[in-house]
């Protein structure tokens, strides 16, 4: 089982990240991980504050690698992307201590 989760003030920016994977963390609704990336980019392009940002940390729009400040950039615009953590649901009975007083 698979559980979409959004991350929180924890979430931690550790390295470069491939496009295409930021871009389905934020648009995990998408059929593909290239229309993920095409809307992250069209997304992108429609802000201007978060262009010229981003622009100023060296991205274009054929970057492929992701910087830590980039990440933040967009982190700061848009929030916590949506992270997918894989979860093995262990089903117990419900009030085992039901006959305790």
């Amino acid at each position: 089982m698979k559980s979409n989760e959004v991350a929180d003030e924890s979430y931690s920016i550790n390295g470069f990240k491939h496009f295409s994977d930021l871009a389905v963390a934020y648009f995990p609704q998408m059929a593909s991980t290239s229309s993920a990336s095409k809307k992250m980019r069209n997304c992108i392009k429609a802000s201007n504050a978060l262009s010229e940002q981003l622009a100023d940390a060296y991205y274009t729009d054929t970057t492929i690698e992701i910087s830590p400040e980039m990440q933040l950039i967009i982190y700061r615009h848009w929030g916590p992307p949506h992270i997918i953590l894989s979860v093995k649901v262990q089903r117990v009975a419900e009030n085992k201590n039901t006959d305790k007083k």
